[in-house]
């Protein structure tokens, strides 16, 4: 957008768009990173398929990008505790700590686990509870990030809407599109099941049954697809009980 500006005779940049451009940018950043952190978690619950270093070297990664990840929404930790707060904030702070308390129970026990980089520290520890404690937080872990990225589910749809100049009244956005996620949802509620991953959410494995002989895309794309189906899950219930009656009313 450029206007002129009579008095000094020459045309200027209106700062209201350049700071468009830079939230812009800088959420396109995050989602960058975002589907790096993706990519890395899916790739940590492959611990069998590759070596042990290998493992711990991608959760030093992605302890990293997760230190880059809150440092890039400190606006959102500094308006924590201000204003007023309605079921959707509640749920989203609740998400949000949560997600965060889990990551840093994974990251401590990973870091006690450790057989390679950080076998030096003071309180390693390889215990069968260390084990356990890692086992559980992790797959918790995965519960949270997919309802976070459903709480983020319409924000991210509408950036690549945008991105790809897609109408969102097509029938490609309204029934196509969202047939895509749904069969991948229900395909990721059968995994969950087929896997048998409820009893690591429930502290009942002590150890985890990995199957060698499977291909890594099959592995990586079925936890996509639990990732996917919580994500969508999410997105469906928030709008079912929060948001569905003002829709209605709209």
């Amino acid at each position: 957008m450029v206007i002129q500006n009579k008095n000094v005779g020459a045309h200027s940049v209106c700062p209201y768009h350049l700071n468009f451009n830079f939230m812009k940018k800088k959420y396109l950043l995050q989602l960058a990173q975002d589907l790096v952190l993706t990519a890395i978690l899916l790739s940590l619950f492959g611990y069998h398929l590759y070596e042990e270093i290998t493992h711990e070297w991608l959760g030093l990664v992605f302890f990293a990008l997760i230190i880059s990840h809150l440092s890039l929404n400190t606006w959102w930790l500094k308006k924590t505790f201000s204003g007023s707060y309605n079921s959707y904030r509640i749920l989203q702070s609740a998400v949000n700590f949560s997600t965060f308390l889990l990551f840093l129970t994974a990251c401590i026990s990973g870091i006690m686990l450790s057989k390679h980089l950080l076998v030096e520290m003071l309180f390693h520890s390889t215990t069968d509870l260390m084990r356990k404690i890692h086992m559980t937080s992790t797959h918790w872990l995965q519960i949270l990030v997919g309802v976070h990225l459903g709480l983020h589910w319409k924000p991210i749809a509408n950036l690549f809407a945008n991105g790809y100049r897609l109408d969102l009244e097509h029938w490609l956005a309204r029934r196509l599109i969202p047939a895509c996620w749904l069969i991948i949802a229900a395909y990721g509620i059968f995994v969950f099941v087929q896997r048998e991953l409820l009893p690591y959410l429930l502290l009942q494995v002590d150890f985890a049954y990995f199957n060698y002989d499977e291909p890594q895309a099959v592995f990586y794309f079925d936890f996509l697809a639990i990732l996917i189906a919580l994500a969508y899950s999410t997105r469906f219930l928030v709008w079912f009980f929060l948001f569905r009656k003002k829709d209605v009313k709209s």
